[in-house]
């Protein structure tokens, strides 16, 4: 249906899309377009397909905040937009060309083994920076002995931390090239990824990502305090 003005364009809104909320949208469109008459319909039309454009561009990079936690939650569990834990799997399998893995505490599920495997079997190089004190690191090295090609440890040796050698590496980040990050809260355990109360985000902004796995990438560096374990 054509919409010459803009009460038709108003009526004709709220009839494609008759849900809660669109008829305030509806009416303030017809009012600025009643301010711009000399706006055709067909104008209008490209206006609105361009911003819808945009618009759609733009929350594909935005970020969403992921949780986990009791199944009875809060407001903000609810309305993650992923639990931990499947956001975790949607960085993994977003990899295309290299996966950074960062956590304190790591106790390797069946699970987690099997997605971190499938990715470096596609050719994706992982490289896995634990805390050695946690016993993570430890742990972690059996289930990837045949891989260590392509699953690189590292670790933060202690002659090289500050505050006497008891810094930790408390960080928590798994970052899929430089497209798709998850930051937040949860080690990468069974019961963190799905049961304790933990919070984070899934960044989606390349520019974001990429200043977070530059840093690392820095720390792993010729310069940096972290080696090969």
């Amino acid at each position: 249906m054509e919409c010459v003005g803009p009460r038709q364009a108003e009526r004709v809104l709220l009839d494609a899309h008759p849900v809660a909320g669109m008829g305030h949208h509806a009416a303030r469109l017809a009012r600025l377009w009643h301010l711009r008459p000399h706006l055709s319909g067909d104008a209008l039309g490209l206006a609105l397909l361009g911003a819808a454009a945009a618009a759609e561009r733009a929350d594909q990079r935005r970020s969403s905040v992921v949780a986990s936690g009791p199944s009875g939650g809060s407001a903000l569990y609810k309305s993650a937009a992923r639990t931990t834990g499947a956001a975790l799997e949607e960085v993994i399998r977003s990899a295309r060309k290299r996966l950074l893995v960062v956590s304190y505490a790591h106790h390797p599920s069946t699970h987690m083994v099997e997605e971190l495997t499938a990715v470096a079997e596609r050719g994706v190089m992982v490289d896995v920076l634990l805390e050695e004190k946690t016993g993570a690191l430890k742990v972690f090295e059996a289930p990837f002995a045949h891989m260590t090609d392509q699953v690189r440890l590292w670790r933060w040796p202690k002659e090289r931390r500050g505050a006497n050698g008891s810094a930790s590496m408390h960080a928590k980040l798994v970052a899929a090239d430089t497209s798709k990050a998850l930051v937040g809260s949860a080690n990468l355990t069974g019961h963190a990824l799905h049961h304790n109360i933990e919070v984070g985000v899934l960044v989606r902004d390349p520019t974001q990502v990429k200043r977070l796995v530059s840093h690392f990438r820095f720390l792993m560096g010729p310069d940096g305090p972290l080696e090969r374990a």
